[in-house]
């Protein structure tokens, strides 16, 4: 988990969740990307999740979501952890059955399992398909519902894509997932079943209505996929970048920062943090 500044959301939302798994997960590694917590506020994360192992360590890599979550598979890394990596935002909940699933369905040998991710926005449920099947250029357009709440990769097919990109603002998922999937020995499988739920609100978080960081995540996943994508998935890209975010096709199409080398294929996990 990658946290910032949301402890009474972790208290009262995400941690109880994970204390709730009918299979309790190894360990919790929660990364801090904000304030750092006192010793009474971590007594409180710990009590939260208890007797489930916590480790909470900071960002020690750029600023934002990737740069925690690459800080935390290093973690893994260094402790040569050698199984699945669940992941859950500060803000989301698992239903108590969730990594008990995933697990078995991991157990036939796969790489990737993905579950149903509900989605509540304002606190109002939207209807959306239950993921069955994904492609690569599924996530070059939007996101069928593989995000970061639902994620259960095994460590070693992170560490083969080079993990998160640091900096990106937002679509971090999409990046992952279109990155994994174009592995061609990647396994994937479904649970068939909704298992975990996205909160989403209109104002304060990544994905509201032309917040600076999806302005800025659009732009740059625009100058690192463009040109991967047809005439008719840049349209679509365009497309639903208005309708969502409101966000125009001249304000993503600017001039990008980003380093004219970036890969398309790598993350920056084994990068300079």
């Amino acid at each position: 988990m990658a946290t910032k500044d949301r402890l009474r959301l972790l208290l009262d939302r995400s941690l109880p969740s994970v204390a709730s798994q009918s299979r309790p997960p190894q360990m919790l590694l929660l990364v801090n990307d904000g304030v750092p917590f006192s010793s009474f506020e971590q007594s409180l994360i710990e009590s939260a999740v208890s007797p489930i192992k916590v480790v909470i360590i900071p960002n020690a890599r750029t600023p934002g979501a990737a740069g925690a979550w690459n800080t935390g598979l290093l973690r893994l890394s260094d402790e040569a952890f050698d199984g699945f990596v669940a992941m859950l935002d500060d803000d989301d909940e698992w239903d108590a059955e969730h990594l008990q699933l995933n697990v078995a369905t991991a157990a036939t040998g796969q790489d990737i399992v993905v579950s149903g991710l509900r989605f509540l926005f304002d606190g109002h449920p939207v209807s959306r398909p239950l993921i069955t099947s994904l492609l690569a250029d599924d996530f070059l357009v939007g996101n069928p519902g593989w995000q970061g709440s639902n994620t259960f990769v095994s460590i070693h097919a992170l560490r083969d894509v080079g993990g998160f990109r640091d900096g990106l603002p937002s679509l971090n998922d999409r990046d992952l997932a279109y990155r994994l999937l174009q592995i061609p020995s990647i396994r994937v499988a479904f649970t068939g079943k909704w298992t975990a739920t996205w909160h989403s609100c209109s104002q304060g978080t990544l994905s509201s209505r032309r917040s600076p960081a999806k302005i800025a995540g659009l732009r740059r996943f625009w100058h690192i996929y463009g040109s991967a994508m047809s005439v008719q998935q840049s349209q679509a890209y365009f497309c639903r970048a208005k309708e969502y975010f409101g966000v125009l096709q001249h304000e993503i199409m600017v001039d990008c920062d980003e380093a004219p080398s970036q890969s398309r294929c790598r993350g920056d996990l084994n990068g300079p943090p």
